[in-house]
């Protein structure tokens, strides 16, 4: 009879073989199954690369494959009435960007298809440019579409004009069979109407006042705006506040009420004196459209913007000073527009 050697595994059964690989296999299904490796999103059991577009929906996004076409869905509509609509490429032209070490359009306008790669990481940037009668209202934008966020506000279209740019998500897009593209989740965008019309109201300018003496008093100048009709607004950038006066002793400036602001203490304010005159500045923005304080008249608002100003005064008995109020405003083009009225103050 021939001997076989111990350990050399001459002479083992094939049944035998097929077993044990059977029982490999099974316990290595049980183990699979058990730690719930099936069940992590995107896993690729056995190797292989991702089909050109997606078979059916799952936890993928556009830029989860080489290329992807996404294809645009926005809305316009009036920020103080958002049951009527604006025109996108009328009343307000959307451009469509991605960033690759610099600016590049992608697409202009809703419904058009936007070329993406996965460098694009799910992102494309939005920059709006409205017609001179609107605003962008970008605090409510942000406020109504959850996947935006704020990017900046600077000329990426080389015009020379400054753009409202918003940051996209586009990873809740869905994927069409019937096109093989994508549909990107729906943009709702809200323009201000510009109120040319802003002004003060008929009794909203302080009279003089006179009498004043010569004790130390505070006096509250009571200015107020109104904004001409309703569903319109007006962009506030700075206040200034003049006294005709170079003597820091006769007047001070206490505080100021900057609709949208609040009252702000005198000490809020920048104070300049000249030779012929004192002035307070209080900058809201840098003559820009981002920070401005936005006054807006909702429907049935009691439309009463008040700048009231107080002043302490210590005035010699002959002393009449001229104090003026300057309200600086924006137009959607970002021209400079300035209200004005002076109140007179005298100690006799």
């Amino acid at each position: 009879m021939r001997s076989m050697s111990r350990g050399s595994g001459r002479g083992v059964p094939t049944s035998y073989k097929l077993a044990a690989l059977l029982l490999i296999a099974v316990l290595a299904a049980l183990f699979v199954d058990y730690t719930g490796i099936y069940d992590i999103p995107g896993l690729q059991v056995g190797g292989g690369e991702k089909p050109s577009l997606p078979g059916a929906p799952g936890h993928e996004t556009p830029c989860s494959y080489p290329t992807a076409i996404v294809t645009t869905d926005v809305a316009a509509w009036d920020s103080l009435d958002i049951t009527t609509s604006r025109s996108i490429g009328t009343d307000v032209d959307v451009v469509w960007f991605r960033y690759h070490n610099g600016w590049i359009k992608l697409g202009a306008g809703d419904g058009v298809d936007l070329s993406l790669t996965s460098a694009d990481n799910d992102v494309v940037y939005m920059a709006l440019m409205p017609s001179s009668q609107y605003y962008v209202d970008y605090e409510e934008i942000l406020k109504m579409n959850p996947h935006v966020s704020w990017y900046g506000y600077k000329d990426i279209t080389g015009d020379g004009r400054e753009e409202f740019i918003f940051k996209v998500d586009i990873s809740g897009s869905t994927y069409a069979e019937a096109t093989g593209k994508w549909n990107m989740p729906l943009v709702n965008i809200y323009l201000l109407t510009y109120d040319s019309g802003f002004a003060f109201a008929p009794d909203g300018k302080p009279d003089d006042i006179t009498g004043i003496g010569t004790s130390t008093v505070t006096k509250y100048l009571k200015w107020w705006c109104e904004i001409s009709a309703e569903k319109k607004g007006v962009a506030i950038y700075k206040v200034v506040i003049t006294a005709n006066t170079s003597d820091i002793s006769k007047i001070k400036l206490e505080k100021v009420n900057i609709p949208g602001v609040g009252y702000l203490d005198g000490g809020a304010f920048t104070q300049d004196v000249y030779t012929d005159q004192i002035m307070w500045t209080y900058t809201i923005s840098q003559n820009s459209l981002y920070g401005a304080s936005y006054l807006k008249r909702p429907v049935g608002d009691p439309n009463e913007f008040k700048f009231t100003t107080v002043v302490e005064l210590t005035l010699d008995s002959d002393d009449v000073i001229e104090v003026t109020l300057k309200i600086y405003y924006l137009t959607p083009t970002e021209a400079s527009a300035v209200l004005s009225d002076s109140v007179i103050l005298s100690a006799s």
